[in-house]
């Protein structure tokens, strides 16, 4: 049973709702341009410097956008990318194949490193000289994460509301033991409890504007 329905967001750019949870993996506002403002502006381009390595974890690879975009950017600020997703549901490559992402002004060199981040769901990778995809396909409650290692963590999986056990404080407080001290969390989510929640685990949060059709976002500092 097919498990996703493709949903065209208002910038033009495709996402998945997903049925059992009745989620939708991005804005349907726009998913291309809510992964750039929450996720590449807010978070690797504020907080990547050029000429260097990077350590990325991802909570909720889910479409593979976040981590399209940043292969993109990695390379015009000539970032060397070390990229962890997690993510326990993997939509299938058939149904990665089917999104429009690569047919976009912008991503259309891309083709073959998408096809790659969709091409397994479990392991290692290397796409370009510049970036190294390590997928898990597990929960973030069963794995230990590597302490110190994270320079930049992107938390998108589903709302509270769908994984409400994603958003206690204990799990911020696993991810910012991964984190060096200074390292950066961005998420969409602005909610009061999620922002107490980061606050009891060890980070400063600071509100930021969120994208269209949402009015803030958190960025969060590991300390």
């Amino acid at each position: 049973m097919q498990n996703h329905e493709i949903i065209k967001t208002e910038d033009g750019s495709d996402t998945l709702f997903n049925l059992s949870s009745g989620e939708h993996y991005h804005s349907i506002h726009g998913a291309v341009q809510e992964s750039m403002h929450v996720f590449i502006d807010s978070g690797f381009l504020y907080s990547a410097p050029s000429n260097t390595n990077f350590n990325i974890l991802e909570v909720g690879f889910g479409t593979g956008l976040n981590c399209l975009l940043t292969c993109k950017e990695s390379i015009s600020r000539d970032v060397k990318i070390f990229y962890d997703a997690i993510e326990p549901y993997p939509i299938t490559k058939a149904m990665a194949d089917k999104l429009n992402y690569t047919g976009l002004d912008g991503l259309s060199a891309f083709i073959n490193e998408f096809t790659m981040m969709h091409s397994f769901d479990d392991g290692a990778v290397t796409i370009g000289p510049r970036f190294m995809l390590h997928k898990l396909k597990s929960t973030l409650e069963s794995i230990e994460l590597i302490p110190d290692n994270f320079n930049l963590v992107y938390f998108d999986a589903f709302s509270a509301e769908a994984q409400p056990e994603l958003w206690k404080a204990e799990i911020f407080l696993k991810i910012r033991k991964s984190m060096v001290p200074g390292g950066i969390l961005v998420t969409y989510a602005a909610k009061g409890i999620v922002r107490r929640a980061l606050q009891q685990s060890g980070f400063t949060t600071e509100r930021l504007p969120g994208p269209p059709g949402k009015r803030e976002m958190l960025r969060a500092t590991a300390v």
